[in-house]
């Protein structure tokens, strides 16, 4: 029962203070779940490219995604909850209020404000995870040693291969119009073919 509440208050946290979308919640989750020792960040990258590529909300297929992976079925409903029923409730406060405010210039302002945070956020969130997984920056035991890794006096800075992926989806994300998801399905087979 303590984890199903711990997981409920978690994303509920987070469902309040996760300006920007799922993506903005991957750093603070990876924080709180790896903190409770429920969670490592080989499993949150996995959990994150599972909600990405599933129908529906990023931060809503997250949440169901770990808490299912902290404490099966309940867990998933736990996190869930925590995740709607907070948002839902300011939702509805803020849709009264802000319909009458909502061209006042300090508002507008306000929200020209958020967007280089949000998308601050967001770069951190995937350079958090590049450290995390051995990408960038490594760490000896999360090292790709299935990888081209160039490393200067036993620190790790880069490895290539993973690097090549992200950069060829990057482009392919910022070119074309391709689905996510069959991008992920594509890299999961490229991934058993280069590694």
């Amino acid at each position: 029962m303590t984890i199903l509440l711990g997981l409920f208050f978690i994303f509920a946290k987070l469902s309040l203070f996760s300006f920007g979308g799922g993506y903005v919640m991957v750093p603070i989750a990876m924080g709180e779940l790896e903190a409770n020792h429920w969670a490592t960040a080989a499993g949150l990258t996995d959990t994150v490219a599972i909600a990405t590529m599933s129908p529906g909300p990023v931060g809503v297929n997250l949440a169901i995604g770990l808490g299912f992976k902290v404490a099966g079925i309940a867990g998933a409903v736990a996190a869930f909850l925590g995740m709607i029923l907070p948002t839902t409730a300011v939702l509805i406060l803020v849709a009264v209020c802000f319909f009458k405010v909502y061209q006042n210039p300090v508002v507008a302002a306000m929200f020209y404000g958020i967007r280089p945070v949000v998308t601050g956020i967001i770069l951190y969130a995937a350079f958090s995870l590049a450290v995390k997984n051995g990408v960038i920056l490594a760490e000896p035991n999360t090292m790709i040693h299935a990888g081209y890794n160039l490393s200067f006096n036993t620190f790790h800075l880069i490895e290539f291969k993973s690097v090549l992926i992200a950069t060829a989806v990057f482009m392919l994300l910022a070119k074309t119009k391709v689905v996510p998801a069959a991008i992920i399905a594509a890299c999961g087979v490229i991934g058993i073919i280069m590694f």
